[in-house]
């Protein structure tokens, strides 16, 4: 029975990392560039068919994150919500001829303008048949709490009204 219990609290240990990640800082700010380089992010997790990256900046003031998403329409994170409403919504499209980024707030299951702006740099750009959204963020908008709840969605449309294919959530945990 001892070891059995030593087992399972062996387990939950190590369980308990994969349902948080702990938001990491960068040896180096990524390029907000609308592409995902190799070692910019020191944190990169799979949500679903889409991967997520995410950093602290080296001088701890802004957030960085990047999603990449396998379609040639919309892609978005949504801020401080593991469910559209009440989430700060960063979505995005490059139509070839123009690239559209918007910060909605999400209400209900519907999102529209909002009035509060917190882009620090942003970039969306679509290649090979993915769409990758990358953007910038104070911390102080963020860091109030010891984790921050987020979702991840894309359409298969260049537009920021259509319905998603895809979604996901995610938690990640401040180091304090």
């Amino acid at each position: 029975m001892k070891k059995l219990s030593i087992v399972l609290i062996i387990s939950l240990l190590f369980s308990l990392p994969l349902a948080a990640q702990i938001f990491p800082t960068s040896s180096s700010n990524p390029v907000v560039d609308g592409s995902l380089g190799n070692n910019e992010y020191p944190e990169i997790v799979q949500l679903k068919d889409m991967r997520l990256g995410y950093a602290q900046s080296r001088d701890s003031r802004n957030l960085h994150f990047i999603l990449e998403a396998p379609t040639t329409g919309w892609v978005s994170v949504g801020l401080g919500s593991n469910r559209m409403h009440g989430a700060h919504i960063i979505i995005g499209y490059d139509a070839i001829t123009s690239q559209v980024i918007s910060e909605e707030t999400g209400r209900g299951h519907g999102h529209s303008p909002s009035s509060e702006k917190m882009l620090v740099q942003s970039k969306i750009k679509e290649t090979g048949g993915k769409t990758t959204l990358e953007f910038t963020v104070p911390v102080s908008q963020f860091d109030s709490g010891r984790n921050l709840r987020l979702i991840v969605a894309y359409g298969n449309r260049d537009n920021l009204r259509s319905k998603h294919v895809i979604y996901d959530s995610h938690t990640i945990n401040f180091l304090k």
